[in-house]
């Protein structure tokens, strides 16, 4: 039995409008600056408190602002122009890995539950997953925590599980659990940062990824 834990934004779904306009709308809220869309993005994995705190500053209102955050996701997964997509190919490479009988599927993101739960029902993917670690229930990454957690929850070893992601936090997290650790080229961090940060090889499409974990091999 496998167990491979994918990151959500950035790797599973397209999640740039969405972050950008609710920074955008909270920042403006507390009459702060608003940080550069780059700015924002670069940091996507890592807990709201943090991410928040880097972008504004440690004197900020940080927990106010994360407080004000949530509603802001709410109202905009409301709507079409800014809301969260699969990226192309994701659900079909879900829905083949969840009909395996030796494999099971698990979640690590920077998200707390009320916010992943309802975007995981949403695309219909939550009965796929065994295990789903959040913000909320672990350190955020690149603490080991979320997939040391994950282990646990589903009863598998370290050297039987993977960690796919898009971002250095994702790499480095999955290296400090001691599991395997895979890139994906379309999420928010470059190859070369991937890499440097522990990626084992960076899938450049779905279709790459796909090759990976069904045609040629989780293990």
């Amino acid at each position: 039995m496998k167990l491979i834990i994918f990151d959500f934004d950035g790797t599973l779904a397209d999640s740039r409008k969405l972050i950008i306009e609710g920074h955008r709308q909270v920042f403006t809220q507390f009459g702060l600056p608003v940080p550069a869309p780059q700015a924002s993005l670069a940091l996507i994995g890592r807990s709201l408190e943090l991410v928040l705190a880097e972008l504004a500053g440690p004197e900020a209102p940080i927990r106010d602002m994360a407080a004000a955050y949530q509603p802001v996701v709410k109202q905009l997964r409301e709507d079409p122009a800014f809301a969260d997509a699969p990226f192309a190919g994701a659900h079909q490479l879900l829905a083949e890995l969840a009909a395996r009988t030796d494999i099971r599927l698990g979640i690590a993101t920077g998200h707390i539950s009320d916010a992943i739960e309802p975007a995981l029902t949403r695309f219909g993917w939550r009965p796929w997953f065994c295990t789903v670690q959040t913000a909320d229930k672990a350190p955020s990454k690149p603490h080991p925590g979320m997939i040391l957690q994950a282990l646990d929850e589903a009863g598998i070893a370290a050297s039987d599980a993977m960690m796919i992601g898009d971002t250095a936090f994702d790499m480095e997290m999955a290296r400090a659990a001691g599991v395997a650790a895979i890139g994906v080229g379309w999420g928010y961090h470059a190859h070369e940062r991937l890499v440097a940060a522990g990626a084992e090889t960076v899938a450049a499409t779905m279709a790459d990824l796909r090759a990976r974990l069904i045609d040629g091999s989780t293990g």
